[in-house]
């Protein structure tokens, strides 16, 4: 089927444009300083993230980078399973930020964080280009698998 290889390359597309950027946040900014983009509400700042998504504290990198490997095989064997096109991009979108974020985890120990969004005192915790790609795929396959026809299983009637 050919949208194995179509997962695989957007998979491919998002680590690269993930790895780019974060590449160029840890050479081009400071640790912690903002720069505005649109004013106060999207700037860029650099930060790094030892611990879960969206900074949550638990695990440590050891944990976070195996569990991430183990989501990365599962969506890989998941992926062959499945018949429909859209269903199997859109998880080769997830996979794409997963092994992004597992790269910078097996590489530094940290993630490379510096998309900064919020209004004055509230600040959405720093992300990256791959965390957005896990979202918005995790989204998207919500959506296509909830529309998606279920396997019915027959069930014999019972004879009184």
């Amino acid at each position: 089927m050919r949208s194995k290889p179509a997962a695989f390359t957007v998979a491919s597309a998002v680590l690269l444009l993930d790895q780019i950027t974060k590449f160029a946040a840890r050479h081009e900014l400071l640790d912690g300083i903002p720069i505005d983009v649109l004013g106060d509400f999207l700037r860029i700042t650099l930060r790094y993230n030892f611990g879960a998504a969206f900074s949550l504290g638990w695990g440590g990198p050891l944990f976070l980078s195996v569990f991430t490997a183990l989501a990365c095989v599962f969506l890989v064997r998941y992926m062959s399973k499945i018949t429909d096109r859209k269903q199997v991009i859109w998880l080769g979108v997830i996979l794409g930020g997963a092994v992004g974020n597992l790269a910078d985890r097996i590489a530094m120990g940290k993630v490379t964080d510096f998309i900064d969004i919020g209004l004055t005192g509230w600040r959405w915790p720093t992300f990256n280009v791959a965390d957005i790609a896990i979202c918005i795929g995790g989204i998207a396959v919500f959506f296509l698998f909830k529309g998606a026809k279920r396997l019915e299983v027959p069930t014999k009637e019972i004879e009184e």
